[in-house]
């Protein structure tokens, strides 16, 4: 894995996707991390059935800021569907869930986003759970993982809140 900077190495758009929905998918992803801090985050997002990305991400915190280990490749695939996700018509659903593990011998949390007008809107704790503890193809509830937290998504500030 290589360290980078908090910066992510801009992708090049997918012809479909414009440029200020890329600007919008790279705030998105700074930001979550931002909230989420240190820790090793496994980020998986969908959109519609079958466009799906998914990244490890690993925030370590230094006296001087904070160093990002990734895959570029696994973070520009993420950063584009996050793209045509906040591009594409409203219909087209999407979500986004981050394990993460604050620390080695600590158990796991989950946490959950949908991605709607153009942003990450956080899920409840109970969506979460929900989400995490049925079975997609029956309905059947699964029992919960032990040692994992399900916890809601963090709400986190969109460009025109911050600007």
């Amino acid at each position: 894995m290589n360290h980078h900077e908090m910066e992510f190495h801009r992708p090049t758009a997918p012809a479909n996707t414009d440029s200020s929905s890329l600007r919008r998918a790279v705030t998105a992803l700074s930001r979550l991390l931002a909230m989420l801090g240190p820790g090793e985050h496994h980020i998986v997002s969908s959109r519609g059935f079958t466009d799906v990305a998914a990244a490890h991400i690993t925030l370590t915190p230094l006296s001087t800021g904070m160093v990002i280990s990734h895959s570029p490749l696994e973070t520009m695939e993420l950063t584009a569907l996050l793209a045509r996700a906040f591009s594409g018509p409203p219909a087209m659903a999407g979500a986004l869930v981050v394990r993460t593990q604050a620390s080695r011998g600590t158990g796991e949390r989950v946490r959950g986003w949908r991605l709607r007008d153009g942003w990450l809107l956080p899920l409840t704790e109970g969506e979460v759970f929900s989400a995490y503890c049925t079975d997609a193809l029956t309905g059947d509830p699964l029992s919960p993982e032990s040692d994992v937290q399900y916890s809601a998504g963090l709400s986190i500030p969109t460009p025109e809140e911050i600007s």
